[in-house]
């Protein structure tokens, strides 16, 4: 009798056998290898010699690499500020809509562009973005604009800004289409009416409401988004090496671009591990930190 209760009581457990081997394959055992391969001057093949930490020093004196982490660094920074604001101010807008049918509608259309691939999303920028035959500059040409007209992702002053600008009108990351948006406007929805009700007896105004209801109610989601956005823009690959693999020169060369050059271009897989194992512990520092200071924040709150 106890052993069919001890069978009854792991037996769900037996379904996930089968994601915790295909995670152990393709995810747990790549990485451990990407982490031994590191100490070595490995070319994928047969070149296979034990070099300790020469290529964590050599990363650490690259300028390119050191370069496209300040780029990666300037890129975090813009996608957090855009997760912390658009999407979140959209939400808010559209919660303050009472039409149920408008609220359908928006979320329907901001949905579908999560549905639409990735790439589907770059190319259509690489399009719009052209210098020649482009959308946009054809249309600062006919509004007698030309002088503003430029090769967008051909000059160095522009490409990153204008890789940067892929996802407009950035309800959420290219990655993750309008989840941010769809998460804080859920989170709204799940708010207590009491709490409004409350709140609108108080005389508090919208902004108070938003500072001392909305934002402390919707901090985990918050937390969720602003965690992702780190981490997804330290990994950004797909919009860089679609659009411009890095150049102009190396005005948009970013950490992943970069880890894929060594290794696919140049054969040092050994060196394209090192980096990617500095970057696996920079992000998961930056993660910690952030979830430490949020939650510090919702302490407080």
């Amino acid at each position: 009798m106890k052993k069919k209760i001890r069978f009854r009581t792991f037996k769900p457990y037996l379904f996930l056998i089968p994601i915790f081997a295909l995670l152990i394959i393709f995810k747990y055992i790549p990485f451990g290898m990407a982490i031994t391969k590191s100490f070595f001057n490995w070319n994928g093949a047969n070149l296979n010699e034990f070099i300790g930490l020469e290529n964590f020093v050599e990363a650490f004196h690259d300028k390119m690499f050191l370069e496209s982490i300040i780029r990666a660094f300037f890129v975090m920074v813009v996608q957090v500020l855009i997760v912390l604001t658009i999407p979140l101010l959209t939400a808010e807008l559209l919660y303050a809509v009472r039409s149920k049918k408008m609220q359908y509608f928006t979320r329907t259309a901001i949905t579908f562009t999560m549905v639409v691939p990735t790439v589907v999303v770059i190319l259509l920028w690489q399009w719009l973005l052209n210098g020649d035959t482009g959308v946009i500059n054809t249309f600062l040409e006919d509004i007698g604009l030309s002088g503003l007209a430029k090769p967008w992702l051909g000059n160095s002053q522009t490409a990153l800004g204008s890789v940067l600008a892929v996802g407009f009108p950035w309800l959420g990351m290219v990655s993750l289409g309008g989840m941010p948006f769809l998460l804080y406007f859920g989170a709204l929805q799940s708010i207590p009416t009491d709490l409004f009700e409350a709140a609108d007896l108080d005389g508090v105004t919208l902004f108070q409401r938003i500072r001392m209801i909305d934002l402390p109610m919707i901090a985990s989601q918050i937390k969720l988004m602003v965690t992702l956005a780190i981490i997804n823009s330290l990994q950004v690959f797909d919009t860089v090496y679609i659009l411009t693999k890095g150049g102009p020169g190396t005005s948009t060369m970013v950490p992943a671009v970069y880890m894929y050059e060594q290794g696919f271009s140049y054969r040092r897989m050994g060196y394209c591990s090192a980096l990617g194992t500095i970057l696996f512990v920079l992000i998961m520092l930056l993660t910690l930190v952030n979830n430490k200071f949020l939650k510090n924040t919702e302490t407080m709150d």
